[in-house]
């Protein structure tokens, strides 16, 4: 009797937690990226990087993105010569409805990054 009466008042006071935990973010949708070694998006692929994150990728030498998952804006590509991500001195859209775009035209280049709409004026 002493244990199904500690259990119940452990249950009532654990229930309002339950209900003041934050719900999941599900604001961003799943559109997702990787770098490739390749020109076809089948060799050397990397790990998936969430497209609306515009932090800093250091994907030298990388010669196409494999895209998966449902856009839910426009994003264009910035490219820095150097690593870190310290200016644009290219910037590209990402072709909308492409599961692979060839990228080799900025395999010399050492970072990159997403933005959100379009690209801006380059200041390298």
């Amino acid at each position: 009797m002493f244990f199904a009466k500690t259990l119940a008042l452990v249950s009532m006071a654990a229930a309002p937690l339950a209900f003041a935990l934050p719900a999941e973010d599900n604001s961003q949708a799943d559109y997702w990226a990787q770098f490739c070694d390749d020109t076809a998006c089948s060799q050397g692929c990397g790990e998936s990087v969430r497209v609306s994150n515009p932090g800093c990728l250091g994907e030298s030498g990388r010669k196409s993105i494999r895209f998966h998952g449902s856009p839910d804006n426009d994003y264009s590509l910035v490219v820095s010569p150097t690593g870190n991500c310290p200016c644009q001195n290219t910037c590209a859209s990402v072709p909308s409805g492409s599961t692979c775009w060839d990228i080799s035209a900025y395999s010399g280049d050492q970072s990159f990054r997403f933005i959100s709409g379009n690209c801006g004026s380059n200041n390298c």
